[in-house]
C-alpha cells in the first residue's frame, strides 16, 4: 500500500511541477494553526493533535512549511516478562513539510505532501515501568484539500501518514528493569487547519 501511495505521491508531484513552471510566483509567507486527530497503530492508542507553524508560498501549485505539534492523550503498549503495560506518552514533533496543489476551482485545491523532522517522545513511568524521552527522527506524508475563503484566508482538511520514531520504557522485573523497551509510534491523522497569508 505505501509503494502505490508514494508513487501517486510522485506521478502529482511531477504533474504539479511541470505546471508550476508557467505559473505566476506568489511569494506570501503564511502563519498556520492545525487541530486533528490522530488514530493510532497496533502499538500506540488514539491522540489529539494541535499545531502551529509558519510558511511560504512559492506560487499558486508550491508551498513550503514548518509546524511544531504536540500529541498528548495517547498511550503505548509493551510487553516484557513481567507481562503486557500500558503508559501515557506524548510527542513533540518539528516538520519541514512541501506541499503540491493542483488547483480544481479558482478558490479549491487538491494537494500531495510530504515532510521530514524530528520528535521528542516521553512515556510516563507507571508501576512496574520507568518513562523515557528521547528525540527521533520522524516523517509524514498525506493529501487534502483547501479552500480560499479570501485573499488572507484558507481553510485546508487534510490526511496524513505519522512516522515520529519510538517510545521507550523500561520493564520493571523484579530489582531491574528488562523486557521489550521501545515501540514504533505511527499513526493515521485527520486535521483541520487554517492558513492567513500575508
Amino acid at each position: 500500500m505505501k509503494k502505490y501511495l508514494l508513487s501517486s505521491l510522485a506521478i502529482a508531484g511531477l504533474m504539479v511541477v511541470a505546471n508550476a513552471a508557467s505559473a505566476e510566483p506568489m511569494h506570501k509567507p503564511y502563519v498556520v494553526g492545525e487541530v486533528g486527530y490522530s488514530f493510532g497503530t497496533n502499538d500506540n492508542g488514539d491522540a489529539g493533535l494541535l499545531g502551529i507553524g509558519t510558511g511560504y508560498s512559492i506560487n499558486e501549485f508550491l508551498r513550503t512549511d514548518v509546524i511544531l505539534s504536540y500529541r498528548g492523550w495517547g498511550d503505548l503498549n509493551f510487553k516484557s516478562s513481567a507481562g503486557k503495560h500500558k503508559a501515557d506518552v506524548w510527542s513533540i514533533p518539528v516538520l519541514f513539510n512541501m506541499y503540491a496543489t493542483y488547483p480544481i476551482h479558482d478558490k479549491m485545491g487538491i494537494y500531495a505532501m510530504g515532510g521530514i523532522g524530528m520528535a521528542y517522545n516521553k512515556t510516563d513511568s507507571i508501576t512496574g515501568a520507568k518513562g523515557k524521552g528521547r528525540f527521533n527522527f520522524a516523517w509524514n506524508v498525506g493529501a487534502g484539500v483547501d479552500y480560499m475563503i479570501n485573499d488572507c484566508w484558507t481553510l485546508d482538511l487534510g490526511y496524513r501518514y505519522s512516522d515520529l520514531g519510538t517510545g521507550r520504557v523500561s520493564a520493571r522485573t523484579g530489582e531491574s528493569y528488562d523486557g521489550k523497551t521501545k515501540q514504533d509510534i505511527r499513526s493515521h491523522d485527520v486535521k483541520l487547519s487554517a492558513r492567513y497569508h500575508f
